[in-house]
């Protein structure tokens, strides 16, 4: 008896006990569809960090601080002056493209000619734009040499031109008065920037109307020292990030980074220079997902070895029910092998479909959780900076339907060879 043969016959088998063969396989089908489910959630988890870390952040970002050996932030590390960042861009030149450190200066509002626009200040060096993925719409982001020029420049939010400014076509060079805390900072826009409305969502806006809404307003580090009345010693950071220039290879770059300020900065003291990329970052959160998800796919795998043990009972049974069939079939001379392939067959055919059913209602499940998921998260102001993505995985579906074959293969070995192993006289004689 060929292959397709035995096919037919456990097919056969199969339709005749339709309600059985259901049951059997329902231990199957609850296993593989818990682990596709899971898998699923994992996989979609992952795949919306990643890409709502690309859509809110620059994704050739690299970060540089000073740590001690249990890598928490300490006051008292080597710090990074802004000449020391303004000697390393240069130093790399055509390597990185900016480097970037900012601080909340505070918030404050600016008188228009009909509207009193909200505002929040924020001191950056240079790339703010660059670091949150905000796209330039006029003009240029603010930049490093605008803080050793001492310039008092700023690039504001293209909502702030609308209502602020009362949708101006060209706002570059208008001098703005804004009043921080009974400051007034007196600067000239040299941008404009566009947020998208993923890059907007802020839930404590949500009932605020767009004109009232407060937007950033950034201005050049030095005239923020300047308006904190900074003491000079403290003009300094314990880190700061940088952008590679596209095609520079990164692991490259964060080796040079480090060995150049190793030795231009002395450090006597036990801290440690770190430098890292935001995909090493992702890569440490994937890798917790991942752990994550597996060890809780295999304790909903444990369901697939009752779904075995039903099999293999099933099958017994049949061999039972099914033994003056046997014994007849050797009495016409067929050998054991031949028997045992075909109750072989019959179990891991059991197994295979209650694994592919398994995997449409894994999949059925994952996909209406994560599209639930996906609805919630965009119909609610607070979470609407997710980017949710929904990606079944497909390494898991394969694995799991090769797993619920093994099934049917390892416990359906020993009712085949039972069956192959029964003596054709006293088969012939059951009743």
């Amino acid at each position: 008896m060929n292959f397709s043969e035995n096919l037919r016959l456990a097919w056969s088998c199969v339709r005749a006990n339709k309600m059985r063969s259901i049951l059997t396989m329902l231990g199957i089908i609850i296993g593989i569809s818990a682990v596709i489910t899971i898998s699923t959630i994992g996989s979609s988890l992952r795949e919306t960090i990643q890409k709502t870390f690309s859509d809110l952040t620059g994704t050739n970002q690299l970060a540089i601080a000073w740590m001690d050996p249990t890598y928490e932030y300490a006051e008292e590390s080597p710090t990074f002056t802004l000449q020391d960042m303004y000697d390393y861009k240069n130093a790399f030149t055509g390597m990185v493209s900016a480097v970037n450190m900012d601080n909340a200066i505070g918030n404050g509002t600016y008188d228009g000619k009909t509207n009193k626009a909200n505002l929040q200040v924020v001191a950056s060096t240079e790339g703010y734009c660059m670091s949150y993925n905000y796209k330039m719409v006029y003009g240029r982001d603010v930049n490093i040499e605008d803080s050793f020029g001492n310039k008092k420049v700023c690039v504001v939010n293209e909502e702030f031109v609308k209502y602020g400014l009362d949708g101006m076509d060209n706002p570059i060079g208008q001098k703005l008065e804004i009043n921080v805390e009974d400051k007034i900072i007196t600067a000239y826009i040299i941008g404009v920037y566009k947020q998208t409305k993923t890059q907007m969502a802020d839930m404590s806006q949500k009932s605020v109307e767009d004109k009232d809404k407060v937007t950033t307003v950034i201005i050049p580090m030095q005239l923020g020292w300047e308006t904190l009345e900074t003491p000079e010693d403290e003009r300094c950071f314990s880190m700061f990030y940088f952008f590679n220039e596209a095609g520079v290879d990164t692991e490259k770059l964060m080796n040079n980074t480090k060995s150049y300020f190793e030795r231009r900065i002395k450090n006597e003291t036990k801290y440690e220079l770190i430098v890292q990329s935001l995909e090493q970052q992702l890569g440490m959160i994937n890798t917790v997902l991942d752990v994550i998800t597996v060890a809780i796919s295999v304790i909903a795998a444990i369901s697939l070895i009752v779904g075995g043990i039903g099999v293999m009972n099933i099958m017994l049974v049949s061999v039972v029910e099914r033994t003056k069939e046997i014994g007849i079939r050797k009495a016409l001379g067929a050998k054991n092998k031949v028997i045992e392939m075909q109750f072989l067959v019959e179990a891991v055919m059991i197994c295979a479909i209650g694994g592919i059913l398994g995997i449409l209602l894994g999949l059925l499940n994952g996909g209406v959780i994560s599209f639930f998921v996906k609805y919630l998260v965009q119909s609610s102001e607070k979470y609407s900076m997710l980017t949710v993505v929904v990606r079944p995985p497909m390494v898991a579906i394969l694995v799991s339907f090769l797993f619920s074959t093994i099934v049917g293969i390892v416990f359906g070995l020993y009712p085949a060879r039972r069956a192959a192993r029964l003596s054709p006289i006293d088969a012939l004689r059951y009743e």
